[in-house]
């Protein structure tokens, strides 16, 4: 990618930058661990590396990286327990969004809702595809619920929950439980029914935080 000719006339390289590097994270190419240096991505990137340190610097500010004395920048790895605290942050703040969202949303919104659930439909063998277009969903939801501080919280946990790695929709099970689970929930909204929707975006958020704290659980394993 050469930012120098993508980038838009009006945004900085830097928040190219870290948009990229986001990016990146929720595709599982970048997860918890991983090193990134300046000089390394401003080659990737056709960019020179002040831009670069100032995308690392608002990642580090987000909590997506760390620094290490000699080791320099380094994808932040998350602990079992924060991993919990994340799902368990994320559940309160979505089981709210879903349960304000089914007094605001609009037709319009819920055909965008429909669109999405489709192509996801269509996208379960390609799991990176699959879960943009999730994160897309839930973006939509967010939008819908028309709240923009939920937005924000919501969005950071996102983000953090991305340096985790390969996404909980690998598991072709998962996907498709999800497909149903996202199905139901676009009835609730058209119904108004702020009650069951709560309910299932709650299983759906319990469902995922299943699936991935067995992947991290397996993962433990294969490396002990």
């Amino acid at each position: 990618m050469n930012v120098k000719s993508a980038k838009s006339k009006h945004e900085p390289q830097s928040a190219i930058c870290y948009d990229y590097l986001v990016s990146k994270m929720q595709r599982g190419d970048l997860i918890g661990g991983m090193s990134v240096t300046e000089q390394g991505l401003a080659g990737e990137l056709g960019i020179s590396r002040t831009p670069v340190r100032e995308a690392l610097r608002r990642l580090e500010v987000d909590g997506l990286v760390v620094s290490e004395p000699r080791f320099g920048m380094k994808v932040k790895e998350l602990g079992y327990t924060e991993i919990l605290e994340l799902y368990e942050a994320r559940e309160a703040l979505e089981m709210a969004a879903v349960e304000i969202c089914a007094e605001k949303i609009s037709g319009i919104e819920i055909a965008e809702l429909e669109i999405l659930q489709e192509q996801m439909a269509g996208s379960v063998r390609d799991p990176s595809r699959m879960a943009g277009l999730n994160y897309a969903f839930h973006k939509a939801l967010l939008n819908a619920a028309k709240n923009r501080y939920l937005t924000m919280s919501c969005e950071a946990i996102h983000k953090t929950l991305a340096i985790l790695g390969a996404t909980t929709l690998a598991n072709t099970e998962r996907a498709e439980e999800s497909l149903i689970e996202h199905r139901d929930l676009i009835e609730c909204l058209k119904l108004r029914d702020k009650e069951g929707a709560r309910m299932i975006m709650g299983r759906h958020l319990s469902n995922a935080k299943r699936i991935r704290l067995r992947q991290i659980n397996q993962r433990l394993i294969n490396e002990s």
